[in-house]
């Protein structure tokens, strides 16, 4: 893994290695409740009062169907050979859901800010190479992050409502043009950068067809503003470059943006678009230049007044029709 000099410039000066903020935003992939390895989920005799409620069973009853216990402690059980939790369970569309989710336990829902995954740069990546919903979403800021660490979910509870403020801010701000033109400048110091590698992209779209190639696209606040200003034909002679391009619906797990004859939404598309090459970059590269261009977008969030929302383009588009 490569760290940024910002990185060891916080080391040096003793500061947090996340005082940045930390994103998350629930995938519903089950990855953090499943095996193959083995694992403890500590559940609290208050915590079992309260799950064997929703069951609708004596607390004696969860006690002996669904714990065992580990010296003083009660772990949930898992099943056998799959490791996985006892109560998750396979979901639409290849996800997997909790049945006790309304009840889980503490421990559940403090994920990811756990002291472990919390205790360095290392550690934070190493948990987010196994959850999807690490590193997406919203951003927590430090003390927001230690409050969840520590088991104070009030922070996790305000954060339900960053989707609404997002598409908010967004109707508010969609056409400002000082943030427009920060925006143009960080994309053309983006391509200036990726035009030094002498990297080419053929445009074909293969990397568009987000379901086949295997993976998503992930879009900021600012990154949607600007998407979203560039469809507008009426600000065809403002400051970023337009297309005519209306919203289109997310339908499927193709970019609706993408046709055989190329991107019609190239001039203001976001940056995992900008860096993300198939051929003749160095993935590793690719990665180190991803990070470094979303600390700049978060700063610029916070000294914006944006509300950083951090998700998967189709659910933006899905989104969007609510302040069109």
């Amino acid at each position: 893994m490569l760290y940024s000099a910002e990185y060891f410039v916080k080391i040096i000066r003793k500061e947090k290695w996340y005082s940045d903020g930390l994103a998350f935003a629930c995938q519903g992939c089950g990855n953090c409740c499943g095996g193959p390895d083995e694992g403890y989920v500590w559940i609290t005799p208050t915590e079992i009062a309260a799950a064997a409620k929703f069951m609708k069973i004596t607390a004696d009853d969860f006690k002996k169907r669904y714990t065992h216990r580990v010296g003083l402690k009660y772990s949930l059980i898992e099943k056998q050979p799959s490791k996985d939790c006892i109560f998750l369970e396979p979901g639409p569309n290849g996800s997997k859901g909790c049945t006790i989710y309304p009840v889980r336990p503490l421990q559940c829902r403090t994920w990811p800010f756990w002291k472990e995954n919390l205790y360095s740069a290392r550690s934070w990546a190493a948990a987010a190479d196994g959850c999807p919903g690490m590193n997406r979403g919203n951003c927590y800021a430090p003390d927001d992050i230690e409050k969840v660490r520590d088991g104070n979910l009030t922070p996790l509870k305000s954060s339900l409502s960053v989707e609404k403020a997002a598409l908010d801010w967004l109707a508010a701000n969609r056409n400002d043009p000082q943030i427009l033109a920060q925006m143009l400048e960080l994309y053309l110091d983006l391509d200036n950068t990726i035009a030094a590698t002498a990297a080419q992209c053929r445009n074909c779209g293969k990397c568009c067809d987000f379901g086949q190639f295997g993976h998503r696209l992930y879009v900021t606040t600012l990154e949607m503003l600007y998407f979203l200003n560039g469809l507008n034909p009426a600000n065809s002679n403002n400051v970023n470059h337009r297309n005519p391009n209306k919203l289109q619906s997310a339908t499927g797990d193709r970019c609706p943006y993408q046709s055989s004859s190329g991107c019609s939404t190239r001039n203001n598309r976001p940056t995992g678009c900008r860096i993300f090459y198939c051929e003749n970059l160095d993935p590793d590269y690719q990665n180190e230049l991803t990070e470094q261009v979303l600390t700049r977008l978060r700063q610029m969030h916070q000294s914006l007044g944006a509300v950083y929302y951090y998700a998967d383009l189709m659910q933006w588009l899905k989104l969007i029709g609510k302040i069109s």
